[in-house]
Formats: C-alpha cells, sequence, structure tokens
C-alpha cells in the first residue's frame, strides 16, 4: 500500500510542472510595478531645500500599464 500511494504522488509531482506556461496569460495582468520616479523626485527636492537627507529604504511604486505592442 505504501508503495502504491508513493508511486501516486510521485507521479502526479512529475505531471504538476507540465501545467506551468511560461506564453501569455489571459489571467495575466498587462502591468508592470515600476518605481514612482516623479513623487521620488519631489520628496527629494522637498528634503534638499529644508535641509533634510532622505534615503528611501523601500521606494514608492506604481503601476504601469505595458504596451500590447510589447515582447516583454
Amino acid at each position: 500500500m505504501k508503495r502504491l500511494r508513493f508511486a501516486a504522488i510521485a507521479a502526479v509531482l512529475m505531471v504538476l510542472p507540465a501545467c506551468a506556461t511560461n506564453g501569455p496569460s489571459p489571467f495575466a495582468r498587462n502591468e508592470r510595478i515600476v518605481v514612482d520616479a516623479q513623487y521620488v523626485n519631489e520628496v527629494n527636492n522637498a528634503s534638499r531645500i529644508n535641509g533634510v537627507n532622505v534615503t528611501w529604504v523601500n521606494p514608492p511604486t506604481k503601476r504601469v500599464r505595458l504596451d500590447s505592442n510589447s515582447n516583454d
């Protein structure tokens, strides 16, 4: 019984990677997350005026829609 269970689990684990795809998916979003450079520049400029040094640990991000002609 243990051998049958092991064989069944092994077969399932070998078949599951076949479900993965590298191609475009209709369920994937056509967006990319990028650093919000405009906001970063505004904050950096304001901080320089006030004499404050800003160090970005987690810079702000925004979602940018990808072009439909892009091959990414």
